[in-house]
């Protein structure tokens, strides 16, 4: 026998490569054509800024904070589209104009509890003390009066009142505004800085002064103005250059998948699970940075062959395509894990074999006997595999049922007939994918300038395309029958001479394993090359429609005109399909209806709740307080708290002079911008702020001491010394992990606040500056400690936030999402027969709903993504939850495998046939009350454990999986597998539907195991009588 085929369940180790060569970090790999114009763009746009500090005329014009341009273009790189660019940078303003009027709101007011008369006498006692001191010092009295002024000789408790209470208010709004919004984080920073100003030196202020913060606000616009003046004139992207880059990325990921099959087919060594889940994150990472540009796609104004539509169009088939790569690659996902599991539960099902105890997880198991349609009668009960105490290959065979599809063993043979059959298919496919990704390429980078050679390639493209198509359809309809043939013929021995199931009462209850988990591969890689083929198919319609370059301009208009006197909206390619193209307005009517649904789903029976007894005053009352400590209540009272302790020094008539000279105001910066919401963040913010300064101030020395020596300042060698290291500074901004994005972002500013303040040492004329080159630094270093210092202890006084809670709270969020899914699963597949037939286009119809459904499955596995970071955070947190790292790590991995599932489902339920959909429901008990009953309280249980941490009840309507075996027992169904349905294309659906919604059921029950574990039992029954026999026998 070959050793390929008996191993065909396993996974062969990688063998060690002695001379393979580590990769580069991934922030190393951006040498590429568009990496390098985005580089070069960014870098200019901050060189030009940090140029203006050494240039005379701009320093005395814009004031000390010259340098203020540049941190500004590092916080927000023009590295993007312009208008994604000009929304951040216009967040960043409006925060900072905010504050300037609200902190000239507090000035007015702080400056009215002094009357004039009052005021005149401080000024003129201010004036004879400057004198005096004058005389006896010979300064000149004007500068005298100026350090009396900043050592706080007019500090006032009435004023520092006003402008504390008015300042923190103003903090404390922005910080929850942050909270309840994410996008608002520049908001709230630059506008919380700018108040600090006003908090900081307007109380020692002896006049009204509308002008305080134009230091900061002029170097930010000019910053911008710089982003935007270079987004537009150096390398210039369109909305739609951005999208297609992207789209081509994308593209590319799709080989993955295939690549996986080859070598799984092969029964050569697999890629490691971390490597098969970073392709999965790149594919659902890539489609989160579409979004912002599709966003912003209608109001494009670009030079191409394709306008906004057409991309739009051309993102809708990417989209499916890549949602059936995910499909297939989470099938290798399951399968490269299933090693590991069957190691950690093997023992445990041993011993439930032994006691012949249905397992939780028998899913191939109900697959075979659901395929098999075995009538179970009386007399057949005592041959019932369940009853088999056969020694060890029962349990082997337990085992085995414990898999899904997915973890399946396929029979000998079967590996290489599959092979043969999918060889093609799996070529053709990658080969259309290389030139679907070629395609794209070269229609989005010649919108300018079209080469001689690029354009014959471009007119070559569209017959290959019509041929890759047609090649694509004859594989794929090639590799359906040859792998059914290959199937069939594996499995000879259970069926008869007519093609139907022979009757095996003594059969191995697993039999049929390999025909499902064939099957299912089947409809993954047949499903993935028809997706290719869609995006392969409307590429050549838009090769052969647009075949000039021209101007496009925003096309909102344009479709609001269209709207209005028209019923319809031409589709982006008229004319030019052979098929029912699915409209985007009917996609966006159906995701709207679709999320209707939901809405309803999770918003439940209203009449059904009991009625709110509670006063007014109490309700006003609970929901005050609820509002003032919620997390985004304790986020913005610790802000307040943080900032009111570090800032008092700057009040006080003892220290307002060294307050001022030192530059406090970066201690109480850094305090308020360290703060975070979660403990884990926190620790993590702080290491990385305190390393990026220590990295940003030894970068700020080389740059001063490389490019002034021991002079006063060299501006062509400041200029050459800042241009190299300004180049490595926005490489790490770009390119580092957004994790790093803090540490990046505080480097560039403690290097361009050294490299300022040295140079306006000699330059400028101004009270209190820090001082030269290591002056500077050393002041920088120790209020950047003291502010963490400060910070770290409101952040833990008096509780520390635990980021644990908060994913904890956010799976529990997810869970209750699946829920909600699960409701509408079943509000879909209960719809009555005779409402599909009574609807007009029901094929368009249909098809919108799948959409409709792989967008909020997409959208769910995106907020699960978002929770990796968070989730790698922990191991540096001390929590006093039951929960780990490990335990919510493997938590989100389940609710990934039960939002593919009901993602599949869904889709399904849109297409599956209506004798099939019954027939599903009625075998598997997925719309029996019962069922339905039992999945939802499991889910709700798991939620809330998830919430509280509370353990959960011993007896619960677990395995479900054996519900679903028993629900299927009580049809009694005749057989109804034949050679005849394996090879239709409607019953490998079905397959697929029974595959997913009992790989729901047993992931839903390996997360009930694992929350057992760590959370325990409650409501444990207990034998009393065993008990009670064994105190008598003691």
């Amino acid at each position: 026998m070959d050793q390929r085929s008996t191993t065909s369940g396993e996974h062969p180790q990688p063998q060690p490569h002695p001379h393979r060569r580590r990769p580069l970090p991934a922030w190393l790999r951006h040498f590429g054509r568009n990496d390098l114009k985005v580089t070069f763009r960014c870098w200019v746009a901050v060189w030009v800024s940090i140029l203006l500090v050494f240039i005379d005329p701009s320093l005395q014009n814009i004031g000390q904070s010259t340098y203020f341009a540049a941190i500004v273009l590092f916080i927000v790189p023009p590295a993007g589209i312009l208008m994604v660019y000009l929304l951040a940078s216009i967040s960043l303003l409006v925060g900072m104009c905010l504050a300037w009027a609200w902190g000239l709101l507090a000035m007015k007011a702080a400056f009215a509890v002094r009357s004039d008369d009052e005021m005149r006498r401080l000024l003129q006692s201010l004036q004879q003390q400057a004198v005096a001191i004058a005389n006896q010092t010979g300064q000149p009295a004007a500068a005298i009066s100026a350090k009396l002024v900043y050592d706080g000789f007019l500090l006032d408790a009435r004023v520092v009142a006003i402008y504390y209470v008015m300042s923190c208010i103003f903090i404390y709004m922005l910080a929850r505004l942050r909270y309840a919004n994410a996008k608002f984080v520049l908001l709230q920073v630059l506008g919380t800085i700018t108040i600090d100003v006003f908090l900081l030196t307007g109380p020692i202020l002896s006049h009204f002064k509308a002008s305080l913060v134009q230091v900061l606000v002029k170097p930010a616009v000019i910053g911008i103005a710089l982003g935007v003046a270079c987004s537009i004139l150096i390398f210039p992207q369109s909305t739609s250059y951005v999208l297609l880059t992207e789209m081509e990325k994308l593209i590319r990921l799709l080989e993955a998948p295939l690549e996986s099959t080859r070598r799984l087919l092969a029964a050569d060594p697999l890629a490691d699970d971390a490597e098969l889940r970073s392709f999965k994150g790149a594919i659902v990472g890539t489609f989160k940075v579409m979004e912002p540009a599709l966003a912003f796609l209608p109001l494009d104004f670009s030079r191409g062959r394709w306008n906004a539509d057409d991309v739009k169009s051309l993102h809708a088939r990417v989209r499916e395509a890549a949602t059936a790569s995910l499909f297939l690659l989470n099938f290798h996902i399951s399968r490269g894990s299933a090693t590991a599991q069957m190691e950690r539960l093997g023992t445990s099902i041993a011993v439930k074999a032994t006691n012949s105890t249905p397992s939780s997880r028998d899913t191939p198991k109900i697959d075979d006997q659901v395929a098999q349609g075995q009538d179970h009668r009386p007399a057949e009960k005592e041959s019932s595999p369940l009853a088999s105490s056969n020694g060890s290959e029962s349990t082997f065979g337990l085992i085995d049922a414990m898999k899904s599809p997915e973890h399946s063993a396929i029979r000998p043979g079967l590996l290489e007939a599959l092979q043969a059959a999918t060889a093609d298919v799996l070529q053709v496919n990658s080969r259309a994918i290389q030139l679907a990704a070629e395609t794209v390429h070269i229609v989005n980078t010649s919108r300018w300038h079209l080469g001689a050679s690029s354009k014959a390639r471009l007119e070559s493209l569209q017959p290959e395309l019509e041929e890759m198509q047609a090649r694509l359809q004859t594989a794929r309809e090639a590799c359906v029958i040859s792998t059914n043939d290959a199937v069939i013929e594996a499995h000879g021995d259970l069926f008869d001479e007519n093609g139907f199931l022979t009757h095996r009462s003594n059969s191995n209850p697993l039999a049929l394993n390999g025909l499902i988990v064939s099957m299912v591969l089947e409809e993954r890689i047949a499903n993935a090359a028809a997706t290719t083929e869609q995006v392969i198919h409307y590429l050549a319609q838009l090769l052969a429609l647009r075949n000039r370059t021209r101007l496009w301009l925003p096309t909102r208009l344009r479709y609001a005109l269209s709207w209005l006197t028209s019923g319809d909206i031409a589709a982006p390619v008229p004319g030019t399909s052979t098929g029912t193209a699915v409209d985007p307005d009917d996609v966006k009517t159906q995701m709207e209806d679709t999320r209707r649904r939901l809405r309803m789903v999770s918003k439940g029976n209203q009449g059904a709740r009991a009625p709110k007894n509670r006063s007014v005053l109490t309700r006003a009352v609970v929901g005050t307080y609820r509002w003032l400590f919620n997390p985004g209540g304790v986020y913005a009272l610790r802000m307040v708290v943080v900032t009111i302790a570090v800032a008092i020094p700057a009040s006080l008539p003892s220290t307002a002079g060294f307050f001022y000279r030192q530059k406090g105001i970066w201690a109480v910066i850094m305090a308020q911008t360290c703060l975070l919401m979660y403990m884990a963040d926190f620790t993590f913010s702080l290491v990385s702020r305190c390393l990026g300064t220590v990295i940003g101030g030894v970068l700020g020395m080389l740059a001063w001491y490389v490019g002034s020596g021991s002079g006063d300042g060299n501006p062509y060698g400041m200029g050459a010394a800042t241009a190299v290291l300004a180049l490595v500074l926005m490489w790490w901004r770009l390119y580092l992990p957004p994790a790093l994005a803090q540490a990046s972002i505080m480097t560039a500013a403690t290097f361009m606040l050294i490299i300022g303040f040295s140079w306006d040492e000699y330059h400028i004329v101004q009270y209190g500056l820090p001082g030269v080159g290591y002056q500077a630094f050393w002041k920088r270093l120790v209020l950047v400690l003291v502010g963490a210092a400060a910070a770290f202890i409101v952040q833990i006084f008096p509780k520390p936030p635990s980021a644990t809670r908060y994913v904890c709270k956010s799976l529990s969020n997810h869970v209750r999402t699946l829920n909600d899914h699960y409701a509408l699963l079943i509000s879909q597949w209960e719809s009555h027969p005779n409402q599909h037939r009574q609807q007009p286009n029901t094929g368009v119809a249909a098809a919108a709903a799948a959409v409709a459904a792989e967008k909020i499955s997409l959208k769910l596995t995106e907020d699960l993504m978002d929770l990796n970071d968070a989730i790698g955070l922990l191991k540096i947190e001390i929590s006093t939850t039951p929960f780990d790292q490990a335990i919510l790590q493997r938590t989100r991995d389940r609710c990934h495998t039960m939002n593919q599932s009901l993602g599949k489902l869904l889709v399904l339920s849109a297409h599956l046939p209506q004798h099939l959909r019954l027939r599903l429901g009625q075998n598997t008990g997925l719309v029996e009350d019962k069922s339905v009953s039992n999945v939802t309280c499991v889910l709700r249980i798991v939620e809330s454990s998830l919430r509280t941490g509370a353990p959960l009840p011993e007896r619960l309507p677990v395995p479900l999986v054996e519900t679903c075996f028993l629900a299927w027992n009580r049809h009694h169904e005749k057989a109804e597998l034949s050679v005849e349905l394996v090879r239709s294309q409607e019953y490998r659906q079905y397959c697929v539907a029974v595959s997913a919604y009992l790989s729901f059921l047993a992931t839903l029950d390996d997360l009930v195991g694992d929350l057992k574990v760590t959370v325990g039992e409650t409501h444990v029954v207990q034998r009393w009588e065993e008990e009670v026999v064994v105190e008598e026998g003691v």
